[in-house]
């Protein structure tokens, strides 16, 4: 029993917040409200068009009230369940894993520096720096929930709440692909040799 509340003792506050199926949906909410209302307040709630083109429907920013505590509770169950599971793998962990937490901020400061490109109007640079992630791919898994949160909540003020959930999903599915792939082509070879 020692042990366990030490492992508990250790495990930091942002990965619990990752893991609460209450908290992290109430915070993405009020954190969406916040950005929604500073819209409303300074010329009316924002909608985007598809791919920036005027002849595609046009998404209103009200949707990130529903679309982004979804993605929320959704990723605190993958996160708790990959949790549980390698809890059961390793009953008394010796060191934390903060690998969840480190995959979420590096994915917030990516969304957040891909806005910024955007309002700075860089789409030269911008075209280029969103394959970033399709890099990464090849040397480690970025298809994590918490990867497409950190970008969603990164991308949230510039581009609201549903068009960062579409562009991150195409993301992490592509880069799910080529890291499933490298690692096929890395058992094929070393088996093979």
């Amino acid at each position: 029993l020692y042990e366990y509340v030490q492992y508990f003792d250790q495990t930091s506050h942002m990965e619990s917040l990752l893991a609460d199926r209450f908290k992290l949906p109430i915070g993405t909410f009020l954190l969406t409200g916040t950005f929604i209302l500073i819209e409303h307040f300074n010329g009316g709630v924002v909608s985007h068009h598809l791919l920036a083109r005027e002849d595609l429907p046009a998404i209103s920013n009200w949707w990130g009230l529903v679309t982004v505590p979804l993605l929320a509770w959704i990723t605190a169950s993958l996160v708790n369940r990959r949790n549980h599971l390698a809890s059961q793998a390793n009953e008394f962990p010796t060191e934390k894993d903060n690998k969840t937490e480190t995959r979420f901020l590096l994915a917030l400061l990516f969304g957040a520096a891909i806005s910024l490109l955007w309002e700075l109007r860089l789409e030269s640079v911008l075209q280029y720096a969103i394959l970033l992630p399709l890099l990464i791919a090849f040397f480690k898994p970025v298809h994590y929930a918490e990867c497409l949160l950190g970008f969603v909540i990164g991308m949230i003020f510039t581009f609201g709440g549903i068009l960062p959930i579409i562009i991150g999903l195409v993301l992490l599915v592509i880069c799910l692909t080529i890291n499933k792939l490298i690692h096929l082509l890395k058992t094929l070879f070393l088996s093979a040799g």
